[in-house]
């Protein structure tokens, strides 16, 4: 006969090779105590003085519960208001990951500092420059042009908008006065750095059939093989 859990009043099967059931025995690992027989429907505050957030675990709310874990002791300042925020201060961006918001955390990995004296550049809808070259939001909608990318550059996508398809990997979009800011469909040319490999005719005429069949005449093959030309 299956035994049940040893929390008086509760009729629930025992967990594994424990004592208590599975609510029980979850509720001994968060706060150590197995509490009422039946759900906790209110939670008592945080243990820490003067913070009256609801209590999480081990007696601490999860604010003061993860400082618990980060640091080793719970710190009795005060929480911020809300959603936990990034701890440089005067930042008001959300808690990423370490105390910091993704952009700090970031740069503590990179360096080792946040640079909290940097100002975090904000992309938006016009997005950013980097390398010369603007880089902007995909819209969901245009996402099929981008093989699913989020953020690409912008002369890229506005190349990949008039072909009504992606670019593909031998396609490069090339400024015709060189200013890489300025992205009007009309200062933009397609370019690719496609090429045969070899210099035989066969070789050639190949690559032709392959370049027309991309680019200029609709209903040609793009490849043909060499017996074909062989018997051309």
């Amino acid at each position: 006969m299956q035994a049940n859990c040893t929390v008086d009043g509760c009729d629930r099967p025992i967990y594994g090779r424990g004592d208590y059931c599975e609510m029980h025995y979850r509720r001994v690992l968060r706060t150590g105590d197995p509490g009422p027989p039946g759900p906790v429907r209110v939670r008592g505050i945080c243990i820490v003085e003067d913070c009256e957030a609801p209590h999480d675990a081990h007696g601490y709310c999860h604010g003061h519960y993860q400082r618990l874990q980060r640091h080793g002791q719970a710190d009795e300042a005060p929480l911020r208001e809300g959603a936990q925020m990034c701890q440089v201060e005067g930042c008001e961006r959300p808690h990423k990951a370490r105390g910091y918001c993704d952009a700090h955390y970031k740069r503590v990995l990179a360096t080792g500092d946040p640079r909290p004296d940097m100002p975090i550049r904000k992309a938006g809808k016009a997005g950013h420059v980097h390398h010369g070259y603007r880089v902007v939001p995909v819209p969901r909608k245009l996402r099929h042009l981008t093989g699913g990318q989020t953020k690409v550059a912008q002369h890229r996508l506005v190349m990949a908008k008039a072909l009504g398809r992606p670019l593909l990997p031998d396609e490069q979009v090339h400024h015709r006065n060189n200013n890489r800011l300025d992205n009007r469909l009309e200062n933009l040319e397609l370019w690719s750095h496609s090429h045969p490999s070899g210099a035989r005719v066969e070789d050639l005429v190949e690559f032709a059939v392959m370049i027309l069949a991309r680019y200029a005449v609709k209903g040609i093959p793009r490849r043909i093989g060499r017996k074909a030309l062989k018997t051309a």
